[in-house]
């Protein structure tokens, strides 16, 4: 491991650069020294670019010293910043002017989104501000109302509410996260609470980026497609296995995957836009689009369907890393899946480096080292004459593949959700290749609805038929002795 590290000098930058993330928020250092300290080895490492040894040292430290600057940079909020003006619960009301800046959910009693702050009044006056804060409605029992009232709301939309600002409390969302650590990992420093639907004014202005915004209405319209041919449970899942939409997945089914470990299955992962990067490329290739265009065409539609599956980590680590490998592709060089990681990595941390502490970001970047480094490895004790019969080759590497992820991710998962799950592996061999066929299947779906409505109803009851022989077989998978054990 150590000999392929120093072969990707990128890894290794990375790896500092993560040290100095952790250490800023672990430890306070003062700003001033910081400062100077990374512009001393940055004179270093250009002073000293002839003598290898000593500029290599001099160059990591600058990057982990530059992580630090970049951290003490990003924890530092503007003096009007929303978080300024309110530091506990008040009872009185505020009034915040700003912009949609995710698709609201409505969900049970409740109607959330993430509003970019542009400005706020308290009392008798108003303040410019910026940040993001998590609004929550309220529509009591009266949500048929609130929805109609609220109906087209979307991202983008610059709206006035009138509500109480408070800090997000420090309950649990994990055993070893807290509630507003998590928010603060989204960049999310402020919640308000809307009592009303009344309490919502739209100026009816649309400020989004238009490309998320057309992502997602296209997502609206996959959605819509989805449930109106496949009944509710297997739609709910099928639009989280292809859009990453999780608001309507009942809870039961939810918690029997987290019992098995098969949750992963209703996050859009690597395997998604890969499948999406490849129907693009392909498609381009069969309409005979030259190589380079391949390229420029399918990276700003990869992104779109980034946008609209949330641009969770998993997503935007996927969709870096395709782009990576098809300009690979392009300039004819075989891609490193190691340099790849390391370049999604780095875009994100750059962005946030609060992710670095995100659950979410762990474990997409720990399976997908776990399976690439493991797996080989666990490969070498099967020998090649074992692997003869196509059926025993497809079960042998399947379940390689789900051990080598699950080895890799078993400590993070107990560490945090306090839950072992040793089903996991067997669950995977059957429950991963059910849910790509399924997703296949959604695809096709929508695609079918678009060009050949005829057979779509094919591609909903096989969709249908694959969601619910998963579901009965992770069912039953619960049921074994010691499937899961709750670690106290």
């Amino acid at each position: 491991m150590l000999s392929n590290l120093t072969k990707r000098p990128l890894v290794i930058f990375v790896l500092i650069f993560c040290l100095g993330i952790f250490v800023t928020f672990r430890v306070r250092l003062p700003f001033l020294l910081v400062y100077v300290v990374a512009f001393v080895f940055l004179l270093l490492s250009l002073l000293l670019l002839k003598r290898e040894l000593i500029f290599n040292v001099s160059l990591c430290l600058l990057i982990f010293f530059f992580a630090i600057s970049l951290c003490r940079n990003y924890q530092i909020l503007s003096r009007s910043h929303i978080s300024r003006f309110i530091l506990y619960k008040s009872s009185s009301t505020q009034t915040v002017k700003g912009i949609v800046n995710s698709q609201p959910l409505f969900q049970n009693n409740l109607i959330s989104f993430i509003l970019k702050a542009k400005e706020v009044q308290i009392d008798k006056f108003k303040y410019n501000t910026s940040g993001n804060i998590l609004v929550r409605i309220r529509s009591n029992k009266n949500l048929p109302f609130a929805c109609a009232r609220l109906k087209g709301l979307g991202y983008g939309e610059e709206v006035v509410l009138r509500g109480n600002l408070f800090r997000p409390f420090r309950f649990g969302s994990t055993s070893r996260q807290s509630y507003r650590d998590f928010l603060y990992n989204q960049n999310i420093f402020s919640i308000m609470n809307v009592k009303t639907a009344y309490a919502v004014t739209r100026l009816k202005q649309n400020r989004g980026f238009i490309l998320k915004r057309l992502a997602l209405q296209l997502k609206e319209g996959i959605l819509e497609t989805i449930f109106k041919h496949v009944s509710f449970v297997p739609a709910a899942i099928l639009g989280a296995m292809i859009l990453g939409e999780k608001s309507k997945i009942p809870a039961l089914v939810n918690n029997s995957m987290m019992k098995t470990g098969t949750v992963h299955i209703l996050v859009v992962s690597g395997f998604n836009v890969a499948l999406v990067a490849s129907i693009i490329i392909l498609s381009l290739r069969l309409a005979r689009v030259p190589r380079a265009a391949r390229f420029y065409i399918a990276c700003p539609l990869i992104i779109i369907y980034c946008f609209m599956t949330g641009a969770s980590t998993p997503v935007v680590r996927a969709t870096i890393m395709a782009i990576f490998f098809m300009f690979a592709y392009l300039i004819r060089r075989e891609a490193d899946i190691y340099n790849s990681c390391a370049l999604a990595a780095i875009c994100i941390l750059a962005v946030n480096p609060r992710q670095l502490f995100d659950i979410g970001f762990q474990l997409s970047f720990v399976s997908v080292i776990s399976i690439v480094w493991i797996y080989p490895k666990l490969r070498l004790f099967i020998p090649e004459k074992a692997l003869k019969a196509g059926y025993v080759k497809f079960l042998a590497e399947g379940f390689l593949v789900s051990f080598s992820a699950w080895l890799g991710t078993a400590g993070l998962i107990a560490y945090y959700f306090r839950v072992i799950s040793p089903v996991t592996v067997l669950a995977n061999i059957f429950i991963v290749p059910l849910a790509s066929l399924a997703t296949l299947c959604g695809v096709s779906l929508v695609v079918m609805q678009l060009i050949c409505r005829p057979l779509a109803p094919f591609f909903a009851y096989t969709s249908e038929l694959v969601v619910s022989l998963l579901l009965n077989i992770n069912a039953l998978l619960i049921k074994l002795p010691y499937a899961y054990v709750y670690l106290t």
